[in-house]
């Protein structure tokens, strides 16, 4: 366990910092909104571009990790979407409940994966986030889009504009068309990479907040225990129907037991949904991943590594 926390604990203290640095006021909301900025548009896609880019997407059984995947994730939109119909839930909520289960902080799970210090495991989640952010995205903006107004090309547009799809597209096509990138240009991304990391963390920490929380404390919960602990738990029981070797176990339960997007919130607003739970969620799920993804790593280095 005294190791988990090690490999938590630089995560956890950015996104503590970030957390106290935006409710103290020392750094402004503009400062915060234009942090955020600079790492969606530049810092974030080039640290996707650069690692899908050298990602080893050869490995024998990464069809059987995607195939896992998005097995997990159909699992998941219909069970949203049956659950909505049975319990007839506000159309501005489906969206809150579909982007709280299949949508990841990308920061957090590919920190937690550099830490390990398992090439291999960063290798794999890089691919799995590369396949899944086109995904989640589409999901996203589809459950929050009454069914009048969906609009095929304009969201086609909007994903193909988004610097992280965009970036991810990139980065395969330079790795499979085996396209070499200038040694100074690497070490900028090297340094894009860096800063990128770092600064998403802190910018988790900003979207905390414990005042909307107590109005949906138990909404917010139940939601968050399902994404944190139930669906690791469904994604372990599907991974026995695959043979996955250590390392992509290890991967795969990374991507399903990080928290939702901070991201997600802002998507929400856009679109009308109920960012006031949405915010609720995020917040709950960041705060209890701390404990919950201790658990897991923790099991998963006893069994696995």
């Amino acid at each position: 366990m005294l190791q988990m926390i090690q490999i938590l604990f630089p995560s956890i203290a950015l996104i503590g910092l970030g957390f106290y640095l935006f409710q103290s006021g020392m750094l402004d909301e503009k400062f915060w909104n234009g942090a955020e900025k600079l790492n969606y548009y530049i810092l974030f896609p080039a640290l996707l571009f650069s690692a899908l880019a050298n990602a080893d997407m050869n490995m024998g059984h990464l069809h059987s990790i995607l195939g896992m995947i998005f097995l997990v994730m159909v699992l998941i939109v219909g069970s949203v979407y049956l659950f909505a119909g049975l319990t007839q839930a506000p159309a501005a909520q489906i969206g809150v409940y579909m982007q709280s289960l299949i949508r990841f902080n990308t920061y957090l799970g590919l920190s937690i994966a550099t830490s390990l210090d398992n090439p291999e495991i960063k290798s794999i989640l890089v691919n799995i986030l590369a396949i899944a952010i086109p995904a989640v995205n589409v999901i996203s903006i589809l459950s929050l889009s009454p069914k009048n107004q969906l609009n095929i090309k304009a969201i086609f547009f909007s994903l193909i504009k988004n610097p992280l799809i965009s970036s991810c597209i990139l980065g395969m096509a330079f790795n499979l068309l085996h396209i070499p990138i200038w040694s100074g240009f690497t070490n900028l991304l090297s340094a894009f990479s860096s800063s990128s990391l770092m600064l998403g963390l802190l910018c988790v920490g900003t979207a905390i907040q414990f005042t909307t929380l107590k109005h949906y404390l138990k909404k917010s919960l139940v939601i968050s225990l399902i994404r944190l602990l139930l669906i690791p738990l469904l994604a372990f029981i599907m991974m026995q129907l695959f043979a996955l070797d250590a390392s992509a176990v290890v991967a795969i339960m990374i991507f399903f037991s990080i928290p939702t997007a901070s991201s997600a919130y802002i998507l929400t607003k856009l679109l009308n949904g109920d960012y006031q739970l949405m915010a609720a969620t995020i917040s709950m799920q960041t705060v209890l991943s701390v404990f919950t993804l201790a658990l897991i790593l923790g099991l998963l280095q006893h069994f696995y590594y």
